[in-house]
């Protein structure tokens, strides 16, 4: 008979989220995640059956969260460059606020792992396609509000722009806000 389960699992996966946030894939053991998920080995594998797939979910329930509530005014249908101006200055207050200058779960990610793991790169991989079609649709209403030239190479600056999302994350670890602000507006003079 098989046994009931005597929590939520979408509570102990968020807390895992916030365990590999913190610690990483490969430093997170399986006796952190007991404690922290306030649950034994044996439910961890009954639930997610692997260390692995249960970071898979970790990443994938990342996803969601920042597209309901970090990157959720850039991607109103008009969002454009006063917005992205508006949250890349608002990024490093956030994440020290926010986030205990954690950075980005899937920049840290992406530094520690890379492409050794197929399947995590392909997590990662996928939460980048996300960033990218987030800054074409922006590009593309700066150039319909004329904030933007009409002649701009919308793939390459979307590339761009998540390299400069990325360096955020990484940056905002260590350098101030002056420095992060600086950073900012000199990545955005390259369009405005």
């Amino acid at each position: 008979m098989p046994r009931n389960k005597n929590y939520d699992e979408n509570i102990v996966l968020k807390k895992a989220l916030n365990v590999f946030w913190e610690y990483g894939y490969k430093a997170t053991s399986t006796r952190l995640l007991e404690k922290k998920m306030g649950i034994n080995q044996f439910s961890i594998y009954s639930s997610f059956n692997s260390k692995k797939e249960l970071f898979l979910r970790a990443i994938k329930k990342y996803r969601e969260y920042v597209e309901q509530n970090v990157y959720k005014d850039l991607l109103k249908p008009d969002s454009g460059i006063t917005d992205l101006q508006a949250f890349l200055l608002s990024a490093t207050m956030a994440n020290t606020a926010k986030f205990k200058n954690r950075g980005c779960m899937i920049v840290n990610t992406a530094a520690e792992i890379g492409n050794s793991d197929s399947e995590i790169a392909r997590e990662i991989e996928l939460y980048y396609n996300f960033i990218r079609g987030m800054m074409k649709n922006i590009l593309h209403n700066a150039i319909a509000k004329n904030e933007v030239s009409a002649d701009i190479d919308v793939d390459k600056l979307a590339n761009y722009f998540l390299g400069v999302m990325q360096g955020i994350s990484v940056a905002s670890k260590t350098m101030n806000i002056k420095q992060i602000n600086d950073f900012v507006s000199v990545a955005l003079s390259i369009i405005i």
